[in-house]
């Protein structure tokens, strides 16, 4: 519990109400509970600020309160604040510190201090893990892998041999790192595996959601830039290059030796085809499928993509055709007429 003094330091807001009131909890807006605190940042919502039975609402400092029989903590960014909120307000994993019993580790890894290691985790030869890093029940660790500090891996988590993972990265369940890439070469109809000797490397400050693949680089590495955040069941074939600060939302699916800039965000269920490149700060629409190198600075969608204004006037075009076909056969009509 927090009062709204406590959360007005934590978020650098000034206070509308009464700096002693105790905040149970969070909700949302429109679905609100008392003694818990929501926030507002969308015009949409406005219309909850009378009827929320919220009893603190965090708003934008130039929103207008007049009138308003709320606690209010005014901030630049009232989404950015409520987010801090919840850190502090959800349950906080009280990790010991320990090694179980239960867990394989090979005499020559390297543990850390105040590292956490849970039941049946394996960590096989030349592993270095460094210090305070958390790993759950159930990973594999293989040989010859590196996990830097403040990192927290889920259960059943299979990291393959030579994977480099960076400080404060996050991998939720089930996803599996460095698994051979999908190389084939077909000879006579004979399919035959292109051996896969490269790695994967996940810099710093990474988040890896569930039952994600990144595939291991035939040759090289396949890289997840620094800051770059993944929803769950994505897949990364080999040799593909992931800039800093991604967002990629889920079912996505990148092919191989593909290069993705910086700040780009990918949208659920889109598929990029092998070997192309897409721009810094490019934006690409839910469901779309990339055919090819996307510049920077751009917002595409669709099947094949294309630019997303373009699409769309495409769209009403030809959402108009059935009319225009009509009056062309009615022109048509009227000239045989004559």
């Amino acid at each position: 519990m927090l009062t709204l003094k406590d959360i007005a330091i934590l978020v650098d807001g000034s206070i509308i109400g009464d700096p002693n009131f105790v905040v149970k909890g969070a909700c949302s807006i429109d679905n609100g509970q008392k003694y818990c605190i929501t926030y507002l940042d969308n015009p949409k919502y406005v219309k909850y600020l009378n009827s929320t039975l919220a009893s603190a609402v965090i708003i934008s400092k130039d929103f207008d309160d007049d009138n308003l029989n709320k606690n209010f903590i005014k901030v630049d960014s009232p989404k950015i604040a409520f987010a801090k909120v919840l850190e502090n307000l959800k349950r906080k994993n009280d990790h010991s510190h320990t090694v179980s019993e239960s867990a394989f580790i090979h005499k020559s890894a390297k543990i850390g201090m105040n590292v956490h290691i849970e039941p049946n985790v394996v960590i096989e030869k030349n592993v270095e893990i460094k210090q305070n890093t958390i790993i759950k029940s159930g990973t594999i660790i293989s040989e010859f892998c590196t996990i830097g500090r403040d990192t927290f891996i889920a259960p059943n988590v299979t990291i393959y041999p030579d994977s480099v993972i960076g400080n404060n990265v996050h991998i939720d369940a089930g996803s599996v790192i460095g698994a051979d890439g999908f190389g084939w070469a077909t000879l006579k109809k004979n399919h035959i595996k292109i051996p896969q000797i490269g790695n994967v490397v996940i810099e710093d400050d990474v988040w890896i959601g569930s039952n994600c693949c990144i595939d291991r680089a035939t040759f090289d590495s396949t890289v997840i830039g620094s800051g770059t955040k993944m929803d769950n069941l994505i897949q990364i074939a080999h040799n593909v290059i992931i800039g800093k600060n991604c967002l990629i939302a889920g079912a996505v699916a990148i092919a191989g030796s593909t290069k993705i800039g910086n700040n780009v965000t990918i949208a659920g269920q889109v598929g990029i085809i092998d070997r192309v490149e897409v721009g810094d700060n490019t934006v690409i629409a839910s469901k779309s499928a990339i055919f090819k190198s996307v510049k920077s600075g751009s917002f595409v969608s669709g099947i094949p993509a294309r630019k997303h204004n373009d699409r769309i006037r495409q769209d009403v075009l030809i959402s108009k055709l059935p009319e225009i076909y009509k009056k062309i056969r009615k022109i048509e009509s009227l000239l045989d007429e004559k």
